[in-house]
This record gives C-alpha cells, sequence and structure tokens, in this order.
C-alpha cells in the first residue's frame, strides 16, 4: 500500500508517517497494511480535529478473537509510535500507555537442531512424493530438500529463500543477491563450497521442468512459480512429525528455528577456536540481515554446549586472576 492512498482525516499525517518509516528503513508490508486499518478506522469514526484521543485508542486496541495476542501488541506498538509523532504536530493527541498495553503470549523459545535431527528432516524431505495431492510437482521432493539444507547452513529466512530468483543465485561465485528482505535492507549472502554445488544440482533439475527466465523463482512448485510460505511451513511439519520431532497437535520445533540453529551453531565454533565473539557479533548480525546487533540476540540461545563453552572460556580467563581459578 502506498501512503498516498490513505484517505481519512489523518491521511497527511499518516503519509508523513510513513515517509519517516522509509527513511529509517523501519517500513514493511505488514507495517503499511496495520497504517491502512488505522486509516480505514477513522475514517468510520469521529475524531476531534486533526488527532486522536482515549476514545478511539480504546476502540483500536479492543480485544478481538481472531487475532493473536502477538497482532493485538502489534497494533499498540504501531499506534503509540504513531501517537507519539502526531503529538509532535497537534500537543492534543492522546497516548497510549503502558496501562493499555495488551498482554502477549510467552514466544516459542527456539529450538536448536541437532546434527541427527537435521538429518532426520533432509532424509524425511526426500522421501515426500512427488505426485500427492494438490502438489503435483516432479521435483517436490528434492525441493523441500534444498530449501531445508539452505536454511541450515546459511541461516536465510524462509521468505528471503523462497523470493530467490535464478538471477539472485550466483553459482560461479557462491554468492546470494538477498533483495529488499526484511526492512527493505538488502545484502549478499557467501555459501559454502558444499551448499554451492547442492543448489547447483538442483538448478539443473529445476531449469528442466519450468521455465527458467532469469527472473523466474529460483524454488518453485508444480505449477512453476515460487511456492508460498503456509506450503512450504505445511510440508515441513509433515516431515518433523514423521521425524518425531514434534506431535500432530500443539507446538513443537519449526522451519524458522533452522535460522536459530545457524546462529547458535556459528557462535559455539567462535567459542571453540577461540576467537573474540564480542568483536565477531556485528558479522554475524550483518550476515542474517539484522537491522541492530541487539535483534540476534534472540537466535542466541543458550545450548549444553555453548554454556560448556563460555565455562570453559570464563575459567580460563579466571585462572590467574581469582583464587582457586574461579571455582566454586
Amino acid at each position: 500500500m502506498k501512503a498516498t492512498r490513505f484517505s481519512g482525516p489523518l491521511a497527511a499525517h499518516l503519509a508523513a508517517f510513513v515517509a519517516t518509516l522509509e527513511a529509517s528503513a523501519t517500513s514493511n508490508k505488514a507495517t503499511l497494511t496495520l497504517l491502512g486499518a488505522l486509516d480505514q478506522m477513522t475514517r468510520q469514526s469521529t475524531l476531534p480535529s486533526g488527532t486522536i484521543d482515549e476514545a478511539f485508542v480504546r476502540r483500536w486496541l479492543a480485544p478481538c478473537e481472531s487475532r493473536a495476542p502477538s497482532t493485538q501488541l502489534k497494533r499498540y506498538n504501531l499506534l503509540r509510535r504513531f501517537c507519539r509523532f502526531l503529538a509532535r504536530r497537534n500537543p492534543g493527541t492522546f497516548i497510549p500507555g503502558e496501562s493499555l498495553r495488551p498482554l502477549r503470549r510467552p514466544a516459542a523459545r527456539p529450538h536448536i537442531y541437532s546434527r541427527e535431527e537435521i538429518r532426520s528432516l533432509l532424509k524425511g524431505a526426500l522421501s515426500l512424493r512427488d505426485w500427492q495431492g494438490s502438489h503435483h510437482c516432479p521435483i517436490r521432493s528434492t525441493t523441500m530438500h534444498a530449501i531445508i539444507l539452505l536454511l541450515a547452513t546459511a541461516g536465510l529466512r524462509i521468505s528471503e529463500a523462497l523470493h530467490l530468483t535464478l538471477r539472485d543465485v550466483d553459482l560461479d561465485n557462491r554468492v546470494l543477491s538477498i533483495r529488499q528482505s526484511k526492512f527493505r535492507k538488502s545484502r549478499i549472502v557467501p555459501l559454502s563450497d558444499g551448499t554451492a554445488d547442492m543448489l547447483r544440482r538442483y538448478r539443473d533439475l529445476r531449469v528442466a521442468v519450468a521455465i527458467a527466465g532469469p527472473d523466474e523463482a529460483f524454488f518453485v512448485s508444480g505449477r512453476g512459480k515460487a511456492y508460498g510460505i503456509c506450503w512450504v511451513e505445511q510440508m515441513f511439519r509433515g516431515i518433523a512429525i514423521q521425524a518425531d520431532l514434534r506431535g500432530p497437535t500443539g507446538r513443537g520445533p519449526r522451519l524458522h528455528d533452522l535460522r536459530a540453529t545457524f546462529a547458535v551453531t556459528r557462535l559455539l565454533a567462535w567459542y571453540r577456536n577461540g576467537d573474540d565473539v564480542m568483536n565477531r557479533l556485528p558479522l554475524l548480525s550483518t550476515y542474517l540481515g539484522h537491522a541492530r546487533v541487539s535483534d540476534t540476540q534472540v537466535y542466541l540461545q543458550i545450548t549444553t554446549a555453548l554454556l560448556e563453552q563460555g565455562n570453559a572460556r570464563f575459567h580460563a580467563f579466571a585462572r590467574d586472576l581469582l583464587p582457586g581459578g574461579g571455582e566454586s
């Protein structure tokens, strides 16, 4: 949605707000969609001239059974940010405080896959039937195998992998071009020799079954088009169930957890090599496409191996500084 499509009483302010988001690279499709809903609500409400009042804020934040707690919190955070922006133009604007912040369900802790579990997922992907139900595709199993291996070895978001075109995958130089990803950030992602070889074999199969123009999707479905995220997540869920990594209902290991596994594995390798991890964190953050180093912390969950490495590093550091070498 373009800012010029706002048509409510606060259209000019919303357009100016979007311009600030774009200038700070914090604008994305989901944010614009929410602002579009906000614009629609302003058209359906009676507002004080050029501003937002408490009654409107409470209507916007009213609980809704069809909205997840995380969505409610996103609505709150975006409206609060817009109201703070609007208050600089109109001091009479009501800014929602902490008392109106929706409660958020605790986020699922990322699952850090072991090598054995990743092997099970890759084996399960290859066991998929290529001709089944609505997923008629002669390379369906190979496509899922390639996607899982790419996410595990390159730490991409699933959306980034599915948006890759044949032009974006430069296997001669072993790099991927990630264009306009989250927060509209683009970056170059180098690949290991093994991952590049796997993608090269997949590409040879892919160009034989679908249109192979430079701007066509690298990973294709039976229609010769890019897979949707929901379809890939659904297939992955079935593979994870088959591998006994999760049950048919409830929460369990997710496709996105492969990205967390990549980050933790990289951190652990730095610890084991004796590298200065804090100095290297910005490199990992850039590689993952994060706007800030702090964004990377969500993936750096403590694992037993990582804790052991950190503990060993501490005792080596403290040996000559503390009585008993830091032992307690």
